[in-house]
């Protein structure tokens, strides 16, 4: 066969949508050659991509609409090859649902299959064949041994780190990647201020200033990211780079959590890391104190908790609605963070390589998602037309035009789902399993804390942002399965064909 097409995929071409991450990771997850620029070179721009491929790639990537322009030049100055990402996404007891859910929205958002793995299934080998552990908010703080009640997952993870494996940490996990504490790996070889009485700082949305090239390639030089107590480092000690630095808070709030950031962040929190980059003996790891993952969507239901009350007598009812119908929760700028980091970390294979699933990490049988399709819809929709809904014309028809929002869409999100997730079922291959086991365990855990009985003490925002995240994931898990539908090699000529490269 002929020298393999090279095309270039544009964040600007493509009005920096995510569908152009989802592209490029589900290529790398059919072996793809695709490369990563890092500074701008003639008609690219940093965080752009060079894809290799059969000229088919053209007209796939085209379907998924996306725009991309034919690279008939050498390879530019400061590329570097992707690494194909194999991620295990701690989903047990110590990140229950919805903390790994967020990062689920995100990873899937991005086009990233994972493996949920709990604390048993860590003891069971579940690390093996991953290059990339996330670790998501929650109770990892107190050790995956004590969290998890699996002892010895802490000696697990040591061993992955040791092996080569890398990890990312977003507040309780930054926390367990730290040092300090009995349990924590040290992989950043540094204490937070608050080790185990974390909730003395607080909650709300915080500005970072982003002094990493790799990390904020394709980002702003400031980004805004919610923040839930998250470690509090007073340096980076040798081993350690700072990646992002504390730099403004942009709206202190009580949602989920009655307890606002407000004072103690300019005494305690602005100018120190945000994030770090970890690379020593204890192996490598981003740690972001704030959560990237949670981006726009729990951005939205602090602001309808909080601004909305303080401006509606300002600006009024429309105003408002418009407001919290702009926030993005698919588009997260944030998610960016998370991107360039797995890019990052990822620099060589591992010494596993994207597997299977195995049925220690298969909660439910792959050939049952639309039975966890039907159940969480269900579970979705009582707990949305279950909502004690304030009846006042101000507040209350601001939170009433949020409702109708997210009812309108359920319905052709969860229908556009089933329609994929049968053609995805029809394929039978390795990396569709993988997609179906990670849906039918996540639906499983979402639905079974969507039960009315577990929702009784939230308030109405924090039900409504649940609502909106469920239905967000079924949206994010639609288009993932329609990329990997259109770019999967289909046959024994088509995969000698698209993954050829050198």
């Amino acid at each position: 066969m002929g020298r393999p097409l090279r095309l270039h995929l544009s964040w600007r071409r493509n009005r920096d949508n995510f569908d152009v991450a989802v592209a490029v990771n589900r290529l790398l997850a059919h072996h793809h050659s695709v490369w990563w620029c890092l500074r701008p070179s003639w008609t690219i721009e940093a965080g752009d991509y060079l894809l290799e491929g059969s000229p088919l790639l053209a007209e796939q990537l085209s379907a998924l609409g996306l725009i991309t322009t034919r690279w008939s030049a050498r390879l530019p100055p400061g590329v570097r090859r992707l690494e194909t990402p194999s991620i295990a996404l701690l989903a047990g007891q110590a990140s229950a649902y919805p903390h790994f859910a967020y990062y689920a929205l995100c990873l899937t958002r991005l086009g990233l299959s994972y493996d949920p793995v709990s604390g048993a299934e860590i003891l069971r080998d579940g690390l093996h064949g991953a290059n990339l552990f996330v670790l998501p908010g929650g109770f990892a703080i107190w050790g995956l041994d004590m969290s998890e009640q699996s002892p010895g997952a802490d000696g697990v993870v040591r061993e992955f780190l040791e092996r080569g494996g890398a990890c990312i940490g977003s507040c309780g996990g930054a926390y367990y990647l730290s040092a300090g504490r009995p349990g924590w790996t040290g992989t950043a070889w540094t204490r937070p201020r608050y080790t185990h009485e974390y909730l003395q700082t607080g909650a709300g949305i915080v500005s970072l200033n982003l002094e990493d090239h790799r990390l904020g390639v394709g980002c702003p030089p400031t980004i805004e990211v919610p923040y839930y107590h998250g470690p509090i480092y007073d340096e980076a000690e040798p081993g350690s780079e700072v990646a992002a630095v504390f730099d403004g808070i942009c709206l202190p709030r009580r949602l989920a959590i009655d307890n606002p950031l407000a004072k103690r962040f300019w005494r305690e929190i602005a100018g120190r890391p945000a994030i770090l980059k970890s690379q020593g003996l204890r192996r490598r790891a981003v740690l972001f104190s704030p959560h990237p993952e949670m981006g726009d969507l729990v951005r939205k239901y602090m602001a309808l908790d909080g601004y909305v009350h303080q401006y509606l007598p300002i600006r009024g009812h429309q105003t408002m609605v418009n407001t919290l119908r702009a926030y993005r929760p698919l588009d997260s700028p944030t998610f960016h963070l998370i991107l360039n980091a797995a890019h990052d970390l990822i620099r060589a294979p591992g010494r596993g390589s994207p597997r299977e699933p195995e049925g220690a990490h298969m909660e439910v049988p792959p050939t049952q998602p639309l039975a966890c399709l039907r159940s969480f819809r269900k579970a979705t929709d009582r707990s949305l037309t279950s909502l004690p809904l304030p009846k006042s014309r101000g507040y209350g028809a601001v939170v009433r035009a949020v409702a109708t929002d997210l009812a309108a869409r359920l319905v052709p999100a969860a229908e556009n789902l089933a329609k994929a997730l049968v053609r995805l079922e029809g394929r039978k291959s390795n990396e569709g399993r993988r997609l179906l086991s990670a849906w039918g365990h996540l639906a499983k855990q979402a639905t079974r804390a969507l039960d009315l009985k577990d929702q009784s003490g939230l308030s109405v925002s924090e039900r409504l942002m649940h609502v909106d995240l469920a239905i967000s994931l079924w949206e994010g898990w639609r288009r993932t399965i329609e990329a990997e539908l259109l770019l999967a090699p289909s046959g024994p000529g088509q995969a000698r064909g698209l993954n050829r490269g050198k």
